[in-house]
This record gives C-alpha cells, structure tokens and sequence, in this order.
C-alpha cells in the first residue's frame, strides 16, 4: 500500500510546480528491478549458484549491511553480464512484461494528474534495466536518474541527493519524494517537506524460477535448514558411513563419486515430492503445503531434474578412479574390453536405472491410499539408499546402519501417519538403537565382522547424532 498524497498541485513561492522524486524499486516497481534482470540469466542452474556463493561469502565474512547493498548487486550483474552478454537483449524483450506485471498500481493512480515533465524516477537500480522496464509505459518519458552498470558502488555510496546534483538536478523543500525507504533514501527526504512512505509488499509477487536443482527440497517442499541439516549432514553421511568405509584407505574419489550420485538420486527425488504436493492438494482434505508452494506453483522441474540427475551421474563416475570404475564393473558382469566410455556409459545406465526404480516407487506411493503408504514408504527408502550396492561393496555393518537407518525414518512416518507425537520420539536413538541391536546379532553369529574401524566410526556418528537430541528433548515420562 502507499500514503496518499495530500497535494498534487503544489507550487513554490517562485511559481515553479513541485517536482516528485519516484524511487523505482518496491516503489513504482514493486519488485527489485535488479533481481528481475538477474533471473534472466543462462544457464541459470550455473550461474545462480555464483550468486549464491557471493552473497554467502559475504555474510560469513561479516560485511556490513552498508556495504553489501554498496557492492552485492553491482559484482553479481558484472558475472552475469561476463558470462552472459546477451542478457540485456533478453530484458528488451521480457521488459513489458515485467512492467505489466509488477508496476505499483497504487503509485501509479497517485501519479495519475502529474504532468510527466514534472516526475523524476530516481533509483540505486541500474539505469539500463529501469529503461528496459518502463520502455513501453506511460513513464518511459519521465527523467530517470541511475546508475550506469560501471558506476552503482559509487553512486550507492554517495547517495541521491549527489547523483542529482550530478544531472543538474537539485530537490528543494516543496518538492515531493516517494519512497518504499526512508532510511536508505534519508538525504532526499532531508531535503524536502514532503514524503509519500510506501509499504513494500513482498508477498504480492514472486520473480520467476528458472530451474535450479535442489531448490524444491530448499524453498517449497522443505526449507533450507532441513536441506543442509537432513539431506547433507544427515541423509549423505548414512550413504558414506556405508560404502566409503569399507577400505582402511581413505579414498577422496569414493566418497566424491558416492556425493555427487547421492546428489543425482536427490534431483531425481525432487520430482517425486512435487509429485506429492500436487497430489496431497487434490485429494487430501487438508493437505501439508507450504506458503512457497503456492508462490512457485509456475516452477517446472521437468526435463531439467533428469538431465542434471544424469549429469550429477556421469560426473561422479568420471571422477572415480579407474581401479574402483573396474571393480563396480566386474561386480556387474561387464566385459573388460567396453573401453573407457563404455564403461563409463554403462555404470552411468545402471545408476539412472536404479534412479528411476526409485522414482516409480515414489509415483505408486503418492497415488496409494494413506494405509498403504505407510508401508511402501519402507520400499521407497530401501531404494534410496540400497541402490549403491550395484556399484560398490559394502560391508555387514555398512548394510546394518542403512537398516537402523530406514528403521528410523519409517517409525517416524508411521507414528506421524497413525496420529501419534513424533516429537515425543528420540528418533535418532531409535537409530542408534536399532544399530547396536543388529551389531549385536552379527556378533553373536561372528564377533570378528564387527570388530573393525568403520564400525567403531559408525556408532560414534550415530551415538553423537543422539546425544543433542535425547538433551534437547528430555524424557517426559
């Protein structure tokens, strides 16, 4: 929502008519007209990640709030237009759109009665893209004060007021300035009497998200907390505990090969949550959506989920090395003489084959009735997991950890799907549990097959694993 303005005739003692200063974005734009130029990019899969990377760099690095707004965005649209310089000529095209879209009906009605000549749209954003944007609206005439690409640090650093100057433009106190923020727009409003405050309204709108894998796990089905937390310190563990213990040898590629194809069985997951939700919001009379999955309801994972499974996949078998490539492939029976690629060709079939056993056991679990899921939930897992042993050897204790695993995850879904508290669980102990009682049985048959380093590693993952949880969660009996 924006203020009204209580005068849209105002005059200077001079005579001269009040000139209104129009911050751009979350103001005329209710978006952020950098981010809308930014999603543009191509390949977004691999550019995106570069963004990340830059703004994670800086909150680890303690960057002040100042000086991120002064440098973020300017080095992530100097990558994007390094690596992709056709992507202003794709903002010509979208622009209208966008404008379409996301222009402040609200501000517009405002600016309705104002004669064009006297609205200067003034913005931190880049002057490029705000022209793209308004190109074909009725604001394409109006002044419009920005950066050049090359000069956004410094005009940010600066401030408005200075990059008016710059132009020959200098507000006095009868003027008017719109703005969604007063603190980042403070030497403006200093200078005039009147400020129109806009409300910023984050939720009306939502850029568009070109795929970009593990973003359906991150942002709609889970949160990124629960990826990082679950799939990568907890779900990938499971896997190299498993299968990269075997050996007393360390061995770097193992456990890169097993990461990037426990990545690729993730992609490919993806498609069986989204799956889910649709389901669930079809049938289910109440069904566990999240707000993003309603946000992103135009996000398509198809084909691009399978390609970047099938690129995860090859990747991983390149980078294992070639005594282990020959090893998975005499443990699948293949001739000797396929070759290098053949090789690689054939490993890489086996593990989308298993990808996509894994995926029908996903699609006949979404579509069972609610009692059968509770038990096919199991199979889904098992395949999640067990798919490895096609390709690497694995050891007793390694196959009991995915058991206590498996255990684990299904109890809580069971509990969960029966009406039950699963906060009232120490699920992690129930692994913990489960695995001391399978090494338990194994030692009574054979002491010997227990009594190894990996099995040592494994209880200490899972005992530290438990021991936050059984304190966080203390016994409500």
């Amino acid at each position: 929502m924006a203020g009204d303005m209580t005068s849209k005739t105002k005059k200077a003692s001079t005579g001269r008519a009040a000139r209104y200063f129009v911050d751009f974005d979350h103001t005329l734009l209710r978006s952020n007209s950098t981010q809308e130029l930014l999603r543009l990019a191509r390949p977004f899969a691999l550019i995106w990640p570069i963004f990340i990377a830059i703004s994670l760099v800086m909150k680890v690095f303690g960057v002040r709030q100042r000086t991120r707004m002064i440098w973020e965005d300017a080095l992530k649209v100097r990558v994007l237009r390094l690596l992709n310089p056709r992507v202003l000529r794709r903002l010509d095209e979208t622009g209208p759109n966008i404008a379409e879209q996301r222009l402040n009906a609200d501000v517009v009605r405002q600016l309705r009665d104002i004669p064009r000549e006297q609205i200067t749209i003034v913005s931190f954003g880049f002057l490029p893209v705000i022209r793209s944007i308004l190109k074909h609206t009725e604001f394409a005439d109006c002044q419009i004060i920005a950066p050049a690409f090359g000069a956004g640090p410094e005009a940010r650093r600066k401030g408005k007021i200075a990059m008016l100057a710059s132009h020959g433009v200098m507000p006095s106190s009868h003027d008017v300035v719109m703005t969604d923020n007063v603190i980042d727009d403070a030497d403006l409003v200093a200078a005039v009497d009147q400020v129109v405050e806009i409300t910023a309204d984050h939720d009306s709108y939502h850029y568009p998200q070109p795929y970009l894998p593990f973003f359906y796990t991150a942002r709609i089905k889970r949160t990124p907390g629960f990826f990082l937390k679950q799939v990568l310190l907890e779900e990938l563990p499971i896997v190299l505990l498993a299968f990269g213990l075997t050996a007393m040898a360390f061995n770097p590629a193992l456990w890169a090969c097993l990461t990037l194809l426990f990545l690729a069985m993730i992609v490919s997951y993806e498609l069986g949550y989204a799956e889910n939700d649709r389901v669930g919001e079809r049938k289910e009379t109440k069904p566990k959506l999240t707000k993003n999955y309603f946000r992103f309801q135009t996000y398509r994972l198809l084909p691009h989920a399978w390609i970047f499974a099938a690129l995860f996949t090859v990747a991983g078998l390149l980078v294992l090395g070639a005594e282990q490539r020959a090893v998975a492939a005499a443990h699948l029976g293949l001739p000797a003489d396929v070759g290098y690629w053949g090789t690689i060709a054939a490993l890489s079939a086996v593990w989308i084959g298993v990808m996509v056993a894994a995926r029908l056991v996903f699609y006949a679990f979404n579509h069972a009735p609610l009692l059968w899921r509770v038990y096919i939930y199991a199979p889904l897992h098992i395949a999640k997991y067990l798919g490895f042993v096609l390709l690497f050897p694995v050891s007793v204790v390694g196959l009991v950890l995915i058991y206590a695993h498996i255990v684990r995850t299904w109890s809580l879904y069971a509990v969960r799907r029966a009406g039950g508290d699963i906060d009232f669980l120490w699920s992690q102990v129930i692994r913990t549990l489960f695995l001391l009682f399978g090494l338990g049985l194994i030692a009574y048959v054979d002491e010997s097959t227990i009594m190894s380093w990996q099995t040592a590693v494994i209880v200490l993952f899972c005992v530290l694993r438990s021991v936050p949880e059984m304190m966080r969660k203390p016994s409500q009996g």
